[in-house]
């Protein structure tokens, strides 16, 4: 399928802009009632999605959301692109677009123009190898990944590759009958975080082979200096003593907290699937929610909120309908977010990385039939005020 540079113009009427990754184009289309269901699904008809794109900086929420639910990266200009740039974009183009379409398009393209060398440095790649087959494998590894060394994403989509033979045609559609958009966002947050483990594990190498490098100098360094005189070999030695073991020691520390960094990952990745992904937040108030955008919390999800008493009741009143437990070390005693059961996170995170946790399933269950038990009880009490009345 074709790698797809998705340009987007949201506003009243919706425009919208398909080019592959070679800046062919493929279709375009616009309209005042497009959902984002019916563009998702337009797009995945003609393809993979690998980039989305627009014109304004900062982007609309509506970009960073489409990409965040198709898995695509978000491509954006260092300022608002003007009209005249937007033309010079789009007039190689041979094909009709009304004014939405045009902006969509230009957004496309430059986004295509921003990748034109990176993706032509990873072809010239693949066919030095002879691995051609894998491009639009190790292109999508390496748009969400630059810094990953070429020949860890080739690893990395080969690997892929024998998963997917090994398959039958039964196991993948019983997968496809299982995978809803909850399961599908942590098995992409699950990929990213192996791909974040290979990119620590090159950076590891790369400080190892350093440390060994300064080793090696620092016993070059110290024959040349036996012929010199007592005291300038002293001072000498003394001065490189002491700034090559403060540059070893920067560089341990480095490899110790790469060494944390990937236990911590593996640890996170390991529970992940055994319990109840958590969603962390700083607190309930506008601003953190809209940091937060792409956690994309939907109903049934669980969160992590250090400070609940901090909140704007508009964040309650989207969230009341979604979500059900909140883990916290400070449990409001009263206030507009009632409508949640309050759980310490003592015993109940298995694990934790920078924006997301794992929960014993346990113990959201418990919370939930606590919650439910609660209401019951407040249900009856009210029934009964209403008889003695």
């Amino acid at each position: 399928m074709a790698l797809l540079i998705i340009g987007v113009d949201p506003g009243t009427t919706l425009g919208y802009a398909l080019l592959n990754d070679k800046a062919e184009f493929i279709t375009s289309g616009s309209g005042k009632d497009f959902g984002m269901s019916e563009l998702i699904n337009n797009i995945i008809s003609f393809g993979r999605p690998l980039i989305v794109a627009c014109d304004k900086n900062p982007p609309p929420w509506f970009a960073e959301s489409l990409a965040v639910k198709l898995g695509a990266k978000l491509v954006f200009p260092k300022q608002d692109l003007l009209v005249s740039e937007k033309r010079e974009l789009v007039k190689r183009f041979d094909v009709k677009l009304n004014a939405h379409e045009v902006d969509a398009l230009a957004s496309a393209v430059n986004a295509f123009e921003k990748h034109r060398n990176f993706f032509g440095k990873i072809e010239k790649f693949l066919e030095e190898k002879g691995k051609e087959e894998l491009e639009e494998t190790v292109k999508r590894i390496m748009v969400r990944n630059e810094n990953l060394p070429l020949l860890a994403a080739l690893s990395m989509a080969e690997k892929k590759g024998k998963e997917k033979i090994a398959e039958t045609p039964k196991q993948i559609v019983k997968e496809a009958d299982k995978r809803t958009e909850k399961s599908a966002f942590s098995e992409r947050m699950l990929r990213e975080m192996q791909e974040k483990i290979i990119l620590l594990e090159e950076q590891n190498r790369k400080l190892i082979h350093m440390i060994n490098e300064k080793d090696a100098l620092i016993r070059k360094l110290a024959k040349k200096v036996l012929g010199a005189p007592k005291e300038e070999i002293v001072d000498f030695k003394e001065k490189r003593i002491k700034h090559y073991t403060k540059r070893l020691k920067d560089s341990s520390r480095l490899v110790e907290h790469y060494d944390k960094e990937l236990k911590r990952l593996n640890e996170f990745i390991a529970n992940a699937s055994r319990g109840v992904l958590v969603k962390k937040l700083r607190d309930l108030g506008q601003q953190e929610s809209q940091a937060k955008k792409f956690l994309a919390i939907a109903e049934g999800d669980v969160l992590w909120v250090e400070n609940p008493s901090s909140f704007s009741q508009k964040i309650i009143d989207e969230l009341k309908s979604k979500v059900k437990v909140i883990i916290t070390r400070n449990i409001p005693k009263r206030g507009g977010n009632v409508n949640f059961a309050f759980i310490k996170p003592e015993g109940a995170i298995v694990a934790e990385s920078r924006h997301f946790a794992v929960a014993d399933r346990k113990a959201i269950e418990e919370a939930l039939k606590s919650k439910e038990l609660l209401k019951n009880i407040l249900d009856e009490y009210k029934k009964e005020r209403k008889k003695d009345d």
